[in-house]
C-alpha cells in the first residue's frame, strides 16, 4: 500500500512533479473508477453524436454523387444531420469537462483533508455535485474572458515570433488561472466564485514560472501518454484508408469503415476527457504549493503541533 503524499508542502519545480507522480500512483485506479463511473452516461452521447456526424458526412457525399430528382433535399437532410451531430458533441464535451474537473477538484481535496488514498468515488460526487451551480458560474465567467483572450491572440497573431511566443505564455497562464479557481471554489466550502477567481490570480503570479512549467511539462507528459493509446486504433485506421485506395472502395460503400470511425473519433474524445481530468489534478498540487510558499499554512500547523508536544 502505497503512502499518503503531502500536497501542502513547500516544493519546488521537480518536486511537485515528482509528488504528483507518487499520487498518481497510489490513486491512478480510484482514479480512472471515478472516470468510468460517472462519464458513462456521456460515451452513449459522443457514440451517438459521431454516428450522426459521420452518417450525414456518408450521405452528403451519397448525394453529391446522386444526379436523380430530389438529390438536394438529401443533401440538406444529410447536413442537417451532420451539423447536428456536431453540435450534440460538442455540448456533450462541455458538460463532461465542467463534470470532470469538478470531479477531480473534490477528489484532490478530499485526499488532503483526509490524507489517505483512493477517496471513494461516490464521496468524491457528493462533494463536487454540491458545487455544481457555482462551476456553471465558473463556465460562464470563463467564456467572457476567453473572448478577451482570443481577441488578444488575434492581436498577437500579427507580431512576428515574439508575439508566438508571448501567446504560448498568455494560453498557459489562462489555463492555469481557470483550473486553479475551479479548484479554489471546490475546495473552500465558504468561498464564492469571484472569490475564487481574486485567489487564483494572486497564486498564479505569486510564482507564475513554476505554475505554468508545471502545467506545461506534467501536462505533455500525460499527453504524449495517453495519446500512445491510439496507437493502435490509428494503424487500424491507416490500414483501412490503404485498403479502400488500393481497392477503389469508397467510404459510403462500406459499413465497417463507418463503424471504425465512429469507434475511432469517439475514443479520441474520451481520451481528452480522461488528459482533462488528470490535467486538474495536476493543478490542484500546483495550488497547494502555491498557498503553501504564500501562507505557510501546513509550515505553521506543523509548529503548533510541536509546540504542543513539548
Amino acid at each position: 500500500m502505497r503512502k499518503y503524499i503531502e500536497p501542502r508542502l513547500r516544493r519546488d519545480f521537480g518536486g511537485i512533479i515528482s509528488a504528483y507522480f507518487d499520487f498518481l500512483k497510489g490513486n491512478f485506479k480510484e482514479i480512472i473508477n471515478m472516470f468510468v463511473g460517472y462519464n458513462g452516461i456521456f460515451v452513449i452521447f459522443i457514440l451517438i453524436s459521431v454516428y450522426l456526424m459521420i452518417t450525414g458526412i456518408v450521405a452528403i457525399a451519397i448525394a453529391q454523387n446522386s444526379y436523380s430528382i430530389g438529390g438536394s433535399n438529401a443533401e440538406e437532410s444529410a447536413a442537417l444531420m451532420t451539423g447536428l451531430g456536431v453540435i450534440l458533441l460538442i455540448i456533450v464535451f462541455l458538460i463532461a469537462t465542467l463534470l470532470n474537473y469538478t470531479l477531480s477538484s473534490a477528489y484532490v481535496s478530499l485526499y488532503e483533508k483526509r490524507k489517505v488514498n483512493n477517496i471513494p468515488r461516490k464521496d468524491a460526487w457528493e462533494k463536487a455535485k454540491r458545487h455544481l451551480g457555482g462551476i456553471f458560474l465558473v463556465a460562464l465567467v470563463a467564456i467572457g474572458l476567453y473572448i478577451v483572450y482570443f481577441i488578444v491572440q488575434v492581436i498577437l497573431a500579427f507580431i512576428p515570433f515574439l508575439g508566438s511566443i508571448i501567446s504560448i505564455f498568455i494560453g498557459l497562464g489562462f489555463n492555469a488561472w481557470i483550473s486553479l479557481t475551479i479548484f479554489s471554489y471546490v475546495h473552500n466550502e465558504n468561498s464564492t466564485v469571484f472569490g475564487a477567481f481574486r485567489e487564483a490570480w494572486d497564486l498564479l503570479f505569486s510564482n507564475f514560472w513554476k505554475a505554468i512549467g508545471v502545467n506545461f511539462v506534467l501536462g505533455l507528459i500525460i499527453q504524449i501518454a495517453l495519446m500512445a493509446l491510439n496507437i493502435l486504433p490509428a494503424i487500424l485506421v491507416g490500414v483501412y484508408i490503404f485498403h479502400t485506395v488500393e481497392s477503389g472502395t469508397s467510404l459510403d460503400e462500406s459499413v465497417f469503415g463507418q463503424i471504425l470511425l465512429v469507434v475511432v473519433i469517439s475514443l479520441f474524445c474520451l481520451m481528452l476527457m480522461f488528459i482533462q481530468l488528470l490535467s486538474q489534478t495536476i493543478n490542484a498540487f500546483v495550488y497547494f504549493n502555491l498557498h503553501e510558499f504564500k501562507h505557510n499554512t501546513y509550515l505553521r500547523s506543523r509548529i503548533e503541533n510541536i509546540g504542543e508536544n513539548i
